[in-house]
């Protein structure tokens, strides 16, 4: 059995690089938000897996930029969060960007008593799509989402809805984008061939 002075030199070699490249992303993300046309999507986070590591990324930096985004006493945002529309005609549901604007809220609370930072919500159904919120007239609107499929035309649609309640700026940014073209070429053998892998008898 190892001593404590080897577990411990163990464990100080066992580095993640994790918080460097959320950190990284956080401060591209920014940078974009700062900078990008009224009615842009940023699709800076396009993916074709299902990867844990990969959203919890995903995630992560998108909180973190949204942490410290137009944290000015001067500037007035509105964080909106539209449902994914595969979920059309279910109503406000609790997903993972829905938690998000909730901490963001708590670390914020102070924009969100003096009414610098608001919230809305945008769900979709069979025919319409519906706006929950704030008055959006004049203030600057980034509309975040849990998943979008890069060839859908919903997130332009919510951008128009909210440019027709007079937000002076909207930009969205979707927290994964599915693109079919990043997808691993993957065959049903290898899948076959992985599966049982996974599922094989431990001597």
């Amino acid at each position: 059995m190892g001593t404590e002075k080897e577990t411990n030199r163990v464990m100080t070699g066992v580095e993640s690089d994790y918080n460097d490249v959320v950190s990284d992303i956080a401060e591209e993300l920014v940078a974009r938000l700062n900078v990008e046309e009224d009615g842009t999507i940023i699709d800076m986070f396009q993916t074709g897996s299902f990867d844990p590591w990969q959203l919890f990324v995903f995630y992560s930096a998108l909180e973190k930029a949204l942490m410290s985004f137009r944290t000015d006493k001067r500037k007035k945002t509105v964080i909106v969060h539209a449902q994914p529309e595969a979920l059309v005609g279910t109503g406000p549901v609790v997903m993972p960007v829905s938690t998000m604007v909730e901490h963001i809220c708590m670390s914020r609370m102070n924009d969100l008593s003096e009414g610098r930072l608001e919230t809305g919500l945008l769900t979709v159904s069979s025919e319409s799509i519906d706006y929950e919120g704030v008055n959006l007239k004049g203030r600057y609107v980034v509309i975040i989402c849990d998943i979008h499929d890069h060839e859908s035309p919903y997130l332009s649609e919510c951008i128009r809805l909210c440019k027709e309640m007079k937000a002076s700026h909207v930009v969205a940014v979707p927290l994964m984008v599915w693109n079919p073209d990043l997808i691993d070429h993957l065959t049903e053998e290898s899948i076959k061939a992985d599966l049982s892998y996974e599922n094989r008898t431990l001597s």
